[in-house]
């Protein structure tokens, strides 16, 4: 008898990576605040989350799709392919974002990342500022 196997090469009933990624899509799914429409906190109308939107940029780059981690954490590989497809300079994941969106000739928003907030932000990118930058890639990689 063969056993499945994931694509990390493992028993597909017994990789803990796997399972740790369905649980995660299942807590990002499952215990999300209702959506509003609007600018506020990068809540947006129709439901879409980060996840939804980091699948849509890793198809757009032709990646493989990555995971939102635990906290709506970004894979930074995922913004560091941004920047090189799209032809700017890399830095954070906030700066790239914004490069990206001015580069595709949109208007960026200081609600797309959180440099202004009042904690310093570090670098957390919205769930408006994924979809700015997805907006933007789409004209800028169209094949």
């Amino acid at each position: 008898m063969t056993v499945d196997q994931c694509w990390h090469g493992n028993p597909s009933n017994r990789c803990e990576l796997c399972r740790m990624a369905r649980a995660r899509e299942r807590l990002t799914t499952i215990s999300a605040p209702p959506r509003r429409s609007g600018g506020n906190g990068g809540f947006s109308g129709g439901g879409e989350t980060k996840q939804d939107v980091l699948n849509d940029i890793c198809d757009i780059l032709e990646m493989r799709r990555m995971t939102v981690s635990l906290g709506s954490s970004l894979p930074s590989t995922v913004f560091a392919e941004a920047a090189r497809q799209a032809g700017v300079a890399s830095g954070s994941m906030p700066e790239v974002c914004e490069r990206i969106v001015h580069r595709a000739g949109h208007r960026w928003s200081p609600a797309y990342d959180s440099r202004g907030s009042m904690s310093g932000g570090g670098s957390t990118v919205t769930l408006e500022g994924i979809q700015a930058m997805r907006e933007a890639l789409r004209p800028l990689l169209a094949h």
